[in-house]
């Protein structure tokens, strides 16, 4: 069946959101929704012999753990929850699960996994059996069944929920760097480490009483006029050569005040915030082009708070409040529309260009994307 065929039939979100799942082992929401489907929620606790879903409340016969960093609850709660067929076969120590058109295949002690529209997956951790209780990795298998999922670090709380109708993916960092990746461009291929000072890493977000909410922090000292941090992330499973309408939110923490005075530039004003869409992955090359051989990069990013092709200026390093001293969050969104590539993948990309000769710390949070497929 076509791409065309299945928006006519109005089950391509469920179809395309499934097979995103390629890029979902490494944790992250994702979810869809067909319109008009009932919203269901579903909620376990770690350590808690008690469930919450749309019927109430509900008593466990073995409580959800977590395993190398793996949520695990059992699966006929799951299903239950999610208003999910089940079926288990003893022989063949196989599970299905069915729900709204998707099917989701497990193997007790495997991690093998078939669903609709996905291949090429494994599941984060197998499917086990514990004081004869069968559990299974909840953020994937609840994604294969079209449920989003959210994670209360705090309250050790793990949500299923079906979102609206689109492909959604939420990363908060609190349990990983759910796959993103960090980098530097701008500077010299044999740049000075320790002036430099260039990092990137997941950190906990340096707000007041925070013990549970970790961002992807960068940080470096510009020494070469314009340096350029970023972070990407690619989102794979997608249809090849299809349409998108893609959005992205975000909360940038920063600590500069505004109408202040640098070298090259103020460090609030003068340090753009730039994010894009590609659909090749963004990446530094060698390029000797001046004389020196720098690290330059493969798109087409603009050039401090001059805007590129490929990505566009969505604010600074202002905090929202000048009086108060420390880190402030700061909402940041952009959109816009692309093709994926001929292996069904997009590229998203999120990163400083700094005029502002000085040292930048910021930290990236809450970061969500959309995407849509156009008719």
């Amino acid at each position: 069946m076509t791409l065309k065929q299945l928006l006519n039939r109005k089950i391509v979100v469920a179809s395309l959101t499934t097979a995103i799942l390629l890029s979902a082992i490494a944790p992250g929401g994702i979810s869809y929704s067909a319109a008009g489907n009932p919203s269901t929620s579903l909620q376990f606790q770690i350590g808690s012999n008690k469930s919450i879903d749309y019927r109430g409340e509900h008593t466990l016969a073995a409580a959800p753990y977590v395993l190398n960093g793996v949520t695990m609850v059992p699966v006929r709660a799951l299903a239950e929850g999610l208003q999910a067929a089940i079926h288990l076969d003893a022989a063949t120590k196989k599970i299905t699960l069915s729900r709204d058109g998707l099917t989701v295949s497990l193997t007790i002690n495997s991690d093998a996994v078939v669903g609709t529209y996905i291949k090429n997956v494994k599941l984060p951790a197998k499917v086990a059996v514990v004081k004869g209780t069968t559990f299974v990795p909840a953020k994937m298998v609840a994604q294969l069944l079209g449920a989003e999922t959210t994670w209360d670090a705090k309250k050790k709380i793990i949500t299923m929920q079906a979102s609206e109708a689109g492909l959604s993916f939420h990363y908060t960092f609190d349990q990983g760097e759910e796959g993103w990746k960090g980098a530097f461009a701008d500077l010299p291929v044999d740049y000075n480490a320790y002036i430099y000072d260039l990092k990137y890493a997941r950190e906990l977000l340096p707000t007041a009483k925070n013990k549970t909410n970790y961002g992807l922090k960068l940080s470096g000292m510009n020494r070469s006029d314009d340096l350029f941090m970023f972070v990407t992330k690619k989102i794979e499973g997608l249809e090849p050569h299809t349409m998108y309408q893609a959005s992205l939110s975000f909360q940038l923490y920063t600590d500069q005040a505004g109408g202040m005075v640098g070298v090259g530039g103020a460090p609030g004003e003068a340090v753009s915030i730039k994010a894009g869409f590609v659909s090749k992955e963004p990446r530094t090359f060698q390029s000797d082009t001046e004389g020196q051989t720098y690290y330059r990069m493969n798109i087409d990013k603009g050039n401090q708070q001059t805007e590129g092709d490929d990505m566009k200026i969505v604010g600074n390093m202002v905090q929202p409040n000048s009086s108060l001293k420390g880190f402030q969050p700061v909402a940041m969104q952009y959109s816009t529309t692309l093709q994926s590539n001929e292996q069904g993948e997009i590229y998203v990309i999120v990163g400083s260009d700094s005029g502002y000769e000085g040292l930048t710390t910021f930290y990236l949070d809450d970061m969500k994307i959309k995407l849509l497929p156009k008719a």
